[in-house]
Parts: structure tokens; C-alpha cells; sequence
């Protein structure tokens, strides 16, 4: 029996200085060398010799249907015939472990290559008699049967109770992916109710921000009256509060008005709130910072609509 020398890596312990730490240490170790598998290198080697012999036939395929479509554009037509049922061979051993399943991508690519070899005949005919149409026929269906012979060598035939187990094993397994994929629907589908909640939230703040835009006008207006009674001479009327002999109340002035009227002039937040501070001495800076900013958002809605 031979022998393979492998080095490998471990950690080992390493004191210096009193401190301890693990450091890699490399170590040699020796593993029986497997014998060859001539068995899947024979495989190997048919599957090479046979792939080799289907490349002539496409080849020659190409050539024979190319020219029997006039040429040019009829040559990439021609590779369509191998092709199709060559690539049914990846079906068929995709499905070696299941009977049902490679039964009819075997029979498809029997049917693909009776329509290539058909081709091919017609094509030698027209060229050169049935000799030579029979010739040129038989490359494609050597090349299928050599794969036939290829696949039925690596079929994996299972007992009726292995298979019912492989079954069963491959229902649990798709019935787990058709699982997640309706579940990941309906993640998708919760998802986009929740943005068109969001979306219908934000739309309801907005025309609730309007509504009170509008009335905030309409407290303008009133403003505008007791304003203009002012400028005309007209006394304010008094109210009667409890405990209190007709004491006059002052209205004071509209933060959110002045606001406004500052905003609608083109002036900046910080110029809005210093020329609030200028006519309204005992204001809040903090009040009047957040009534601007207020406003100002009102007013953007109200553009941007």
C-alpha cells in the first residue's frame, strides 16, 4: 500500500516570558494513498470518446442542414437539431434516480434526433443519392445510441421500496420549497399593504395639514378686522372675566401670522424668527423657532400640491 505524506497544522502552547499563547505548529502526517477507480475512469473515458464523436456530428449535422436552409443563417438553424437533443441528455441524467422523470427526456431526445437524422437524409439526397443520404443520417443516431448505451450504464435503478422512500424524501423536499416560496409571497404581499398604509397615513397628515392651514386663514382674516378696527378708532370691546370689574383684555399679536407674512416675503427661517423677536419682544425664541418651521413646512405642502 502507498503511502501520501500531508502536512498539516495545529496549535500548540508557547510560553515566553512567562506569557502563554497558541501558535500554529506545522506536523507531518501519513495517509494510505487510494488505489485507482478504474472503473469511473473507464466511465470517463467512453463519456470523452463519445462526446469527441457527437462534436463530428454536429459538425457534420451543421453542415448538411446549413446547406439543405440555402447556407448563411441556415447553418446556426442547422445546430438547433444535435443541440436539442443533446441538451436532453442533462435532463435525463438529472433524473437517474427517478424512473417517471427520465423516461420521457429519453424519448424526447429520441424524437429530436430522428428529426436531426431526417434532415440530414433529405440534405444527401438532394446531394448525392440515398448512399450517401444514409451515411450522413446514421452520424446522429451513432452519436445518440453511444449515449444511450452511456446512460443506461449509469442508471440508477432502485428497488420499489427504495424507491417509494426516494419518493416520499422528494415530496417532503418540495413540499418544504413550496412552502417558503408562498410564504415569501406573502411576506411580498404584507410588505406592499404595509407601504400603501404608509402611503395613505402620509396623504391623511398632509390634507390634515391643509385643513388646518385653512383655518389658520381664516383667523388671519379676523386678525385683519380687529386691525383694521383698530385703525379706524373703534374700541375693542371688553370681556368680564370672575372676580374682576370689566378689566380690558389685550389680544396679542399672531406668532403664525407674522410667520406667514415674513415666509411669503422670501425671508429665511432665521430671518423670520429675528424679525418675530423685533416686533414681538416678549415672544419665546423657542416658540417662535418652532411656529416657523411649522409654517414653513405648511407652506412647502402647499407648493409642492
Amino acid at each position: 500500500m502507498k503511502f501520501l505524506e500531508e502536512v498539516r497544522t495545529r496549535l500548540v502552547d508557547r510560553t515566553i516570558d512567562g506569557t502563554t499563547h497558541q501558535v500554529p505548529e506545522p506536523y507531518t502526517v501519513r495517509t494510505p494513498k487510494l488505489p485507482m477507480d478504474k472503473d469511473r475512469a473507464a466511465l470517463l473515458g467512453v463519456s470523452g470518446l463519445v462526446l469527441a464523436l457527437t462534436l463530428v456530428a454536429i459538425i457534420w449535422s451543421t453542415h448538411s442542414i446549413g446547406t439543405l436552409l440555402g447556407g448563411g443563417v441556415g447553418y446556426a438553424a442547422g445546430v438547433v437539431f444535435d443541440v436539442a437533443w443533446l441538451a436532453v441528455l442533462l435532463l435525463e441524467w438529472m433524473a437517474r434516480f427517478d424512473p417517471a422523470k427520465r423516461g420521457f427526456p429519453r424519448k424526447v431526445g429520441w424524437g429530436l434526433a430522428l428529426v436531426a437524422a431526417g434532415a440530414i437524409y433529405l440534405e444527401g439526397q438532394l446531394a448525392g443519392g440515398w448512399q450517401m443520404a444514409l451515411v450522413g443520417a446514421a452520424v446522429s443516431i451513432v452519436a445518440k445510441v453511444l449515449w444511450w448505451a452511456v446512460f443506461k450504464h449509469i442508471d440508477k435503478d432502485l428497488a420499489p421500496g427504495d424507491a417509494a422512500w426516494v419518493a416520499a424524501e422528494m415530496s417532503k423536499a418540495n413540499a418544504k420549497l413550496a412552502i417558503a416560496g408562498a410564504r415569501r409571497q406573502a411576506a411580498k404581499a404584507e410588505v406592499a399593504a404595509r407601504l400603501e398604509l404608509l402611503a395613505a397615513e402620509r396623504d391623511l397628515n398632509e390634507l390634515a395639514g391643509l385643513d388646518h392651514f385653512a383655518a389658520d386663514r381664516n383667523v388671519i382674516k379676523a386678525e385683519q378686522v380687529r386691525e383694521h378696527d383698530h385703525a379706524s378708532g373703534l374700541p375693542e370691546p371688553a370681556l368680564n372675566r370672575a372676580n374682576t370689574v370689566r378689566e380690558q383684555v389685550e389680544q396679542g399679536p399672531n406668532i403664525a401670522h407674522l410667520a406667514r407674512v415674513e415666509l411669503k416675503s422670501g425671508a429665511s427661517r432665521e430671518e423670520a424668527v429675528e424679525a418675530i423677536l423685533a416686533k414681538v419682544p416678549a415672544a419665546k425664541q423657542t416658540s417662535v423657532e418652532a411656529t416657523v418651521r411649522r409654517e414653513r413646512n405648511k407652506l412647502d405642502r402647499t407648493s409642492y400640491r
